[in-house]
């Protein structure tokens, strides 16, 4: 009990009368052990970053058309790297975090492509919150899995529910979130890809 309310005492000092509307409040561990609580989302490496969590008054926002492309230059960067087309990198994108570099889900996956810690450590990601690390480690992730799967919907299929998911059931898993995501990236690739100059539904898959 102790801690908790040391670590709520230090977060109100941190955050002061904003608390109630803070937009994101992220948790590291220093090197001497001591939590922190702050709303910056890059700290020294000596830092580990523990966890995100949104501010208790977060709604979400209208997604526009700068939004939508602020990320382009590393999308393509990117996809560059990897060999993977940028529709499709940006489709994902959309479909996972609808461009919100924060961006946390229920089950701590972060960042605009949606890393879960322990992909983002495989696919060595530092800081799953600067969008370029981000986006090079998704991109890494579909080559990854597009050496693995000769279908787009099981490559994204595996993005979603896991390699192991995709292999058990023979294909898409039969859960309502994976089979909906795999939808709505197939129904997003197309304007993705014509954005991008490259229509061609093939280049998705290699």
């Amino acid at each position: 009990m102790k801690t908790l309310v040391s670590a709520l005492g230090l977060l109100a000092g941190l955050l002061g009368p904003l608390a109630t509307t803070a937009d994101t409040i992220y948790t590291y561990r220093g090197p001497d052990g001591v939590t922190l609580f702050t709303d910056r989302d890059a700290l020294p490496a000596t830092y580990e970053l523990l966890n995100v969590r949104r501010g208790w008054d977060y709604r979400p926002r209208v997604l526009t058309s700068d939004m939508r492309d602020l990320y382009d230059p590393e999308i393509r960067h990117a996809a560059r790297l990897y060999d993977v087309d940028p529709g499709l990198i940006k489709a994902v994108i959309h479909a996972e975090s609808h461009f919100d570099r924060h961006a946390v889900s229920r089950v701590g996956a972060q960042g605009l492509m949606q890393l879960m810690p322990r992909t983002a450590a495989f696919l060595e990601v530092n800081n799953a919150f600067d969008p370029r690390e981000n986006i090079v480690g998704g991109a890494r992730f579909l080559s990854y899995l597009m050496e693995r799967f000769d279908r787009l919907d099981h490559v994204l299929a595996a993005y979603n529910a896991g390699e192991g998911n995709v292999r058990r059931h023979g294909g898409i898993p039969p859960f309502a979130e994976t089979q909906g995501y795999v939808k709505k990236v197939q129904e997003l690739l197309p304007r993705y890809q014509q954005h991008f100059g490259s229509p061609d539904p093939a280049l998705a898959v290699r």
